[in-house]
């Protein structure tokens, strides 16, 4: 990755932005996809995924009381199913802190990013890898104090895109990165 800003992603994004790119530079950390993730669960594409999880976690004790008082006793099923139940909550409330942590690997072979907002969508550049998206490809963006996250259109992917304000040169380009989601995504 140069620092000159000479490679071709970031040529075309200022291209397209007609010099009106913003650029961050972060190194991706474990917290930053986990407050992406969490985010992600507000995405209707979230809440569909995470839904038959909090299902199991309220049915799953009602059957299992049902077994039991049939059974007379706590069968093997019977506690097969409360540990299920039991690993629905914790994924419920935690998921996105797992997921987070198995992506520790990826976020650490991405290295130093670069990411660029501007008209025509976002570019990010790792080592050894870049993504662009348009924004007819995406479809939600939120925002924390400490992050942006994009989010894809497909109903059925994880793409997440995490932000953090802290690659910011100047603390007032986040003014001008909302701007820009704003015009081109939905905010949730």
């Amino acid at each position: 990755m140069d620092d000159t800003g000479g490679d071709q992603l970031y040529r075309i994004h200022e291209a397209a932005g007609g010099g009106q790119a913003i650029e961050l530079r972060y190194r991706p950390t474990v917290v930053d996809m986990a407050e992406a993730l969490r985010l992600r669960n507000r995405t209707p594409a979230g809440r569909r995924q995470r839904r038959p999880w909090f299902l199991l976690g309220l049915l799953g004790p009602v059957l299992a009381a049902a077994l039991i008082w049939q059974d007379g006793g706590p069968e093997p099923v019977s506690a097969g199913l409360l540990a299920l139940v039991v690993f629905s909550w914790v994924f419920v409330f935690s998921g996105h802190r797992i997921m987070a942590r198995a992506h520790r690997g990826v976020l650490d072979a991405a290295g130093d990013c670069r990411a660029v907002v501007d008209g025509d969508g976002v570019a990010v550049t790792g080592s050894g890898t870049s993504t662009h998206h348009r924004w007819t490809a995406l479809a939600h963006y939120a925002e924390t104090p400490a992050h942006f996250a994009v989010f894809s259109a497909d109903r059925q992917a994880l793409t997440v895109m995490v932000l953090p304000k802290r690659g910011l040169a100047d603390p007032a380009d986040a003014d001008r990165i909302r701007a820009i989601l704003d015009r081109n995504l939905n905010r949730i």
